[in-house]
């Protein structure tokens, strides 16, 4: 069974491991990432909308 994914494995990756000093620079907020990374980790999202450059 192969899934179509709308983002790359390389951006959930970057998100997964996001550090507090990165989170905060990028005005992202704590609980937004905790449920970025908590649907991610889950496969519920299947688009990624955060501009991480």
């Amino acid at each position: 069974m192969k899934l179509n994914r709308n983002d790359n494995v390389e951006l959930r990756n970057r998100i997964l491991n996001m550090t507090p000093n990165q989170r905060k620079e990028l005005g992202i907020n704590k609980s937004t990432l905790w449920c970025i990374k908590k649907n991610l980790s889950e496969g519920k999202i299947q688009k990624v909308l955060i501009l991480l450059d």
